[in-house]
Parts: structure tokens; C-alpha cells; sequence
């Protein structure tokens, strides 16, 4: 079983840009939620995945990856329920001996920056570099299908919904 170990960060400012290897154009669907889980399907840079993650405990979970070809995953948004994609782009940054991802959304909810660091176990230490804030792995508001259902509500404005006002 595959287990991702995941710490997940409000991006502050600007300062990591210098420092991005790689960037990849995503967008993910979110096909169904179930009591220990979600499946999304994603489409990263053409190439098209279909994910199922467990229950997280802790900073961990289970997470299995099924390559797709374009046509089924064409049909799969078509045909399962599905959120509207999030579309945002994907920055990798290696920093203190890890690779950390810059998630920028794009769309209703251009303006939010994400950061998130895979480790080899739950008390794995780390440094954390000065632009990633404040953490949000267990902040349910930024959860992919939070934000999904959110951002497609009438009204919908991405300062509000963070802050709740």
C-alpha cells in the first residue's frame, strides 16, 4: 500500500519563485467522496490520473495512482459526478533536501497559494522555508472539495470564504 506523508502550507509572498525547477499545468476532478476517502481524476500537463486516497490519520494516508489515457478520463468527468476542475500550476522547489510543491490556483480562486511537503515519515523534521505560513494540513476549508463546491456557489469570494466572513 502506498502512504503519503503530507504537510500542507499558506504560501507568504514571492520569495520562492526564484528558486522553482519545474512547473506543470493541473487540473484536478474530484469524482467521488466517500466516509474514509476521495478519487479525483487529474490532468497534469496532458497526462491523465485517476487517484483514490484513504482516510488521513494524522499527516498520513493511503494514496493509489492509475494511469489514464485521455479518452478515459474524458469519459470518467463526462459520465461520474464531478466537481468543476480546480485548475492551478504546479511549482516544484527543492529546499533544505526536500521537494516542496507551489500550488497557484487560477480561476475564483486566483490569488491563493499553497504549499505542500511529502516526507519519509510523521516525524520526519524539517526546515520549513520562510514562505511557507501557516500550516493547513488538517483546515478543512482547503481541502479540494471544499474548494470546489465553494468556488462554484453564487457570490462566491475567495477572501470570505478563508475567512469566514
Amino acid at each position: 500500500m502506498a502512504i503519503e506523508i503530507e504537510r500542507k502550507f499558506l504560501v507568504l509572498g514571492d520569495d520562492w519563485r526564484g528558486q522553482v525547477s519545474r512547473s506543470h499545468l493541473i487540473k484536478d476532478y474530484l469524482i467521488a467522496r466517500f466516509e474514509t476517502g476521495k478519487a479525483r481524476i487529474r490532468d497534469c500537463d496532458g497526462k491523465a490520473t485517476l487517484t483514490v486516497k484513504g482516510n488521513r490519520t494524522g499527516v498520513s494516508r493511503s494514496e493509489f495512482h492509475f494511469d489514464l489515457s485521455p479518452d478515459q478520463a474524458r469519459d470518467m468527468i463526462a459520465e461520474l459526478p464531478s466537481s468543476p476542475g480546480l485548475e492551478k500550476r504546479r511549482h516544484e522547489v527543492l529546499f533544505a533536501g526536500l521537494l516542496w510543491e507551489v500550488d497557484e490556483y487560477f480561476g475564483p480562486l486566483s490569488g491563493l497559494v499553497t504549499c505542500d511537503v511529502e516526507l519519509p515519515h510523521e516525524q520526519h523534521d524539517f526546515c520549513r522555508p520562510s514562505w511557507a505560513g501557516p500550516e493547513i494540513t488538517h483546515d478543512s476549508r482547503y481541502s479540494s472539495a471544499q474548494l470546489a463546491r465553494a468556488m462554484h456557489a453564487d457570490g462566491f469570494e475567495l477572501t470570505e470564504f478563508l475567512t469566514g466572513s
